[in-house]
């Protein structure tokens, strides 16, 4: 851990930083937000259903991923079970979470923020021991630039352990989409507007369920009533508004003056708030409750398609900083960082069995091969590669069946 700033640096939720900037200029000024971004809260906008539901599906879908850290030899790649990383990767990343609460909150950072934390603890020799996930909020992102030299620095202030300012090669930074290659930018804050639409179809609908389904509107009469009358009036009215049908005298009309629900085309809008929390994170909108679009035939692409546009850019980008930080110069092109989306990407059963059949008849994956991907233990005997038998290696002399060169003879 260094501590480079004498000063106190100001402590921000927004993408804002001070920085000296590769251009030799000084930058101490926070970077204004439009107004209608200031508009909604990191909380508020999770209340949304929608994104409440797009988060959740993306961070239980990365923490369920296996994680493994892959030597690499010339005949393939075997697990690196003894590096210093493997445990912190595969079963607990510090003394107080385990892996799948930790992956969840890298995931729903890197959701809502746009950016993930994590300080690495290490050894005597520099070898990783603990990784420390930090709120977005409490971090604040400074570019020194030593000569010709540019370097991150990270100043965490929590008010709690592990502030402090630390180096780029001891945080882990998992950002995404960045319009200075900095820090990224915050889904919420950068589709405001979008989602307060769907915010307010969401209380148009509260405020007319809990008025009993009414419109608002007028009572109009040609009538001189008095305060008693008036009072008497709005007391049957009111009585009668949710549950039963007013009795309306002295020639009193009522005069709708509200909007209805069909009329400002409620459930279009509502699904259309869906869709747009669908198109910010890439989900397939059936997963976020929209089946409007879905069939039996597309649906399995669908999830295809979640997998290969929503979940592996993110995940691609985790791995790659983690290499950078998590293994040594020496190390990196002999070991390699990976999560595992096969799991997510196998088809139907009837799908895979025509796979694995088609793997083992051709000779490029053997039975004891397909048992292990399906979660089965290998038995004796099947680690052999087999063929067809109207095929051959060329070039290999190959041995002839006797039963069939007895038949021949026959």
């Amino acid at each position: 851990m260094l501590n480079l700033a004498p000063e106190p640096v100001e402590k921000s939720a927004s993408t804002s930083f001070d920085s000296t900037l590769p251009d030799g200029t000084t930058s101490d000024k926070r970077i204004p937000l439009p107004e209608f971004m200031k508009s909604i809260s990191k909380d508020r906008a999770m209340r949304v259903s929608a994104i409440y539901s797009a988060v959740k599906l993306r961070s239980e879908n990365i923490a369920t991923l296996p994680k493994v850290i892959n030597r690499i030899t010339p005949k393939g790649r075997d697990v690196a079970n003894s590096h210093p990383a493997f445990l912190l990767l595969k079963k607990k990343p510090n003394g107080y979470m385990n892996i799948e609460s930790f992956w969840k909150f890298i995931a729903i950072c890197f959701d809502i923020w746009g950016n993930s934390y994590v300080i690495i603890e290490r050894g005597r020799n520099g070898e990783p021991i603990a990784l420390h996930p930090i709120i977005p909020s409490c971090v604040s992102v400074r570019v020194v630039n030593f000569g010709r030299s540019i370097r991150k620095y990270y100043t965490v202030a929590t008010g709690r352990a592990y502030d402090g300012t630390y180096s780029d090669d001891d945080m882990l930074h998992f950002y995404g989409l960045s319009m200075n290659g900095i820090v990224g930018i915050s889904p919420i804050d950068y589709n405001a507007s979008a989602i307060s639409s769907g915010i307010s179809a969401e209380e148009f609908a509260k405020e007319f369920f809990s008025s009993g389904g009414n419109v608002k509107g007028t009572l109009e009469t040609d009538a001189k009533l008095g305060f008693s009358e008036i009072k008497k009036v709005m007391e049957m009215f009111n009585s009668a508004m949710n549950h039963g049908t007013p009795l309306l005298d002295q020639g009193i009309k009522h005069k709708s003056v509200g909007t209805s629900p069909e009329s400002s085309q409620l459930i279009a809008t509502r699904t259309f708030a869906i869709n747009d929390i669908a198109r910010i994170y890439n989900i397939p909108p059936h997963m976020l409750g929209d089946l409007s679009h879905a069939t039996f035939s597309n649906i399995e692409h669908q999830n295809i398609q979640f997998v290969e546009y929503c979940l592996r850019p993110t995940v691609k980008c985790f791995e790659v900083e983690m290499e950078n930080k998590l293994l040594f110069d020496s190390e990196i092109g002999e070991y390699e960082i990976k999560f595992n989306l096969d799991g997510l990407l196998r088809g139907d059963l009837k799908t895979r069995s025509e796979y694995y059949a088609k793997a083992i008849q051709f000779g490029w994956s053997s039975r004891n091969e397909v048992r292990i991907i399906e979660g089965l233990n290998t038995v004796e005997g099947l680690d052999e590669f087999i063929y067809p038998s109207n095929e051959f290696i060329v070039g290999e002399k190959q041995n002839e069946n006797p039963n069939n060169t007895k038949k021949q003879q026959e």
